[in-house]
């Protein structure tokens, strides 16, 4: 009885009338298996995929001096703009007087006129003057 259960496919076999050394059915994929490469050891899933929204330029393609320069530009007029604001504060100075110191930060800084940041540095002028700078006198500063 044991040895029937150890030997059942033989003893159905024989009982069928069928072989015992059948050859196992042909599949598909046998003979078309892919080699994977990689690179190194820890790689075996091959090249990872870059995040959403990562690309891979080459170094022509970008550079950070501009930006820098816009950044170093909107700091340094922040800080013109500050100061001359303090003197209007302690000369109690009015809006005829911003507007003769201001010429000296023009001078100093042309560049400011066709700046991405002129926006940023004109909202920064309103917010910190003690008087009020209508749109026309903000872009006139500049002219």
């Amino acid at each position: 009885m044991i040895g029937l259960l150890f030997y059942r496919k033989e003893v159905f076999g024989l009982l069928s009338g069928s072989k015992a050394d059948a050859e196992p059915l042909p599949h598909s994929w046998q003979n078309e298996v892919e080699e994977f490469e990689y690179s190194s050891p820890d790689d075996l899933m091959g090249k990872s995929a870059l995040d959403e929204g990562v690309a891979l330029v080459s170094a022509e393609d970008f550079s950070f001096v501009d930006k820098g320069e816009q950044l170093g530009l909107l700091a340094d007029v922040q800080e013109e703009v500050k100061s001359i604001c303090s003197i209007l504060e302690k000369e109690d100075g009015g809006k005829e007087y911003f507007l003769s110191l201001f010429t000296l930060v023009k001078s100093k800084y042309p560049a400011v006129a066709s700046s991405p940041a002129l926006s940023a540095i004109n909202a920064f002028i309103r917010e910190h003057v003690p008087f009020f700078l209508s749109d026309d006198e903000l872009d006139s500063l500049w002219v």
